[in-house]
């Protein structure tokens, strides 16, 4: 299924599906009133990771060698250099547009399709925009948080922003004499990006699992590495990069400061 046609799900079930926020979300400023819905896809989620897409990456984890997955990564970071490079332009970051088009060009060149990081080694700082930050960028309010079905944690704003980035994305509109050949890129790029993915975080996600509320540390995590990604002190679009900086809870299970409330 296409990635704007997840998010028009999601959007559409969070609408007719409503919960009511929970009171102490309320009085922290927390906006999820879809809370009970939000759940259940999370639940939805876990399930699926549990059944198929966690032991898939696993096993690429065990049998593909370091080397070879830094490649894949590679490959698919160098795809996603013209949606970066049209989100930079955007937020009228002249700075971040040109790194970032010298190491598409350098890497899709030299960097043999973007297998290896030769922009990086020669010190061309590697930037990471979508359109999510843009609107966040040009004044755009987050919306309430969601979380969209097999894609995660997200808000409206996030979610426009996904199926933007897909617009941007040059391979929307690349079109082979064989039709079926179209298909076929974006549903290997996708099944392999989930596998890098996945692989790249078991261990955070591990620790995610291993929290009192796994869903409330993820929310706030996502929340605030999101606003800090517009403000550009974080540029990492992975919403679970640092999940291992998690609330912290007292011996009644209320929720103390979290260490993620200071890593703005």
């Amino acid at each position: 299924m296409k990635t704007a046609a997840l998010a028009s799900l999601a959007l559409l079930t969070v609408t007719a599906c409503a919960s009511t926020q929970s009171a102490s979300d309320a009085s922290s400023g927390v906006n999820d009133p879809f809370e009970g819905v939000n759940r259940n896809i999370y639940a939805f989620n876990e399930a699926v990771d549990k059944a198929a897409i966690e032991p898939v990456a696993r096993g690429y984890r065990a049998v593909v060698p370091e080397p070879g997955r830094e490649g894949v990564h590679n490959v698919l970071t160098n795809l996603r250099q013209p949606i970066v490079f049209t989100n930079s332009v955007l937020q009228g970051n002249a700075n971040a547009s040109g790194e970032t088009l010298s190491r598409f060009l350098i890497n899709s060149t030299i960097g043999v399709a973007g297998i290896f990081d030769v922009a990086s080694t020669l010190g061309i700082e590697e930037h990471d925009e979508d359109f999510g930050q843009t609107l966040g960028v040009w004044g755009a309010e987050p919306g309430p948080f969601i979380v969209l079905p097999l894609l995660g944690p997200s808000n409206v704003r996030d979610t426009i922003g996904i199926a933007t980035d897909r617009v941007f994305d040059p391979l929307t509109w690349t079109e082979f004499e064989d039709a079926d050949l179209d298909d076929d890129i974006a549903v290997t790029r996708t099944v392999i990006g989930v596998i890098d993915t996945r692989a790249r975080l078991i261990e955070v996600i591990e620790t995610l699992r291993s929290q009192p509320e796994p869903y409330v540390a993820l929310r706030r995590n996502y929340m605030a590495q999101r606003e800090a990604a517009i403000r550009n002190g974080q540029t990492e679009a992975d919403p679970y990069k640092d999940l291992p900086d998690f609330d912290v809870y007292d011996g009644d299970g209320a929720q103390g400061t979290g260490v993620e409330d200071e890593q703005d």
